[in-house]
């Protein structure tokens, strides 16, 4: 049993478990061994990955490379992090970034939205929300010096529970430890830019690579290049 969705590895293998199952990216025909057993009671997982979405176009992919590096981007991909490095707050005074943050988070293909004002979140449920995967960041914006309480508190959560967490607002706001404060240059890009690239399917593609143990900033591949390898893959999974 594990005890949250995302990305688990069995002997080797990495595993995406989300609600309509389980899949793998290395063209084997079995499935993960384990089922997801939350301790909190989770039922229900919010990100229905599009696991054989085509890749992405050339020139969406060399588009997405160009802010790969920012490190809001980097936050906001839908992969499993480690202890310590779940947990950043983002300055953003003027509550701007919204729209950036919502488009960013479909990387992870939320059926639910995953970016919300502080405020209007449930306490008593932040435990059991911060438990759900190890691949979908919880975007909590607003975030003022009044709420410094639970900011602590998430700082706690994160130590132990999966999902990573992305705080905007205040900046007189402590990052607590292990908060991590980080900056962007995200507003540097056009929102009409970036609303072109296909969120999605770079988000599977991010996936698949990093299930391949392959480099996610790599170009994507030509087309015979990629066929080529494709029909290795299979002959090494016979």
């Amino acid at each position: 049993m594990i005890s949250h969705y995302g990305i688990h590895k069995h002997q080797g293998v990495a595993f995406l478990h989300q609600g309509k199952g389980n899949s793998n990216f290395v063209g084997l025909k079995q499935k993960s061994p384990h089922d997801v057993d939350n301790p909190y009671g989770v039922k229900f997982c919010n990100h229905v990955i599009p696991t054989a979405a085509p890749l992405p176009d050339r020139v969406h992919w060399d588009f997405f490379l160009k802010i790969l590096k920012d490190p809001l981007v980097q936050v906001m991909l839908p992969l499993p992090r480690p202890d310590g490095k779940k947990l950043y707050y983002l300055d953003d005074p003027h509550d701007d970034l919204n729209l950036y943050l919502a488009l960013l988070s479909k990387m992870s293909s939320p059926i639910q939205r995953v970016v919300t004002p502080a405020w209007t979140f449930k306490v008593d449920k932040l435990q059991s929300t911060l438990s759900q995967s190890n691949i979908q960041p919880l975007v909590l914006t607003q975030v003022k010096t009044k709420d410094q309480k639970f900011v602590d508190q998430i700082a706690k959560l994160s130590a132990y529970e999966p999902r990573t967490v992305v705080l905007t607002g205040d900046p007189d706001v402590v990052a607590t430890k292990p908060c991590v404060r980080i900056q962007t240059r995200i507003r540097d890009f056009t929102l009409e830019d970036l609303i072109q690239l296909s969120m999605e399917g770079i988000g599977a593609a991010v996936i698949r690579r990093y299930c391949r143990n392959e480099k996610i900033d790599d170009p994507m591949e030509e087309r015979e290049v990629r066929r080529q390898r494709q029909i290795e893959e299979r002959k090494r999974a016979q």
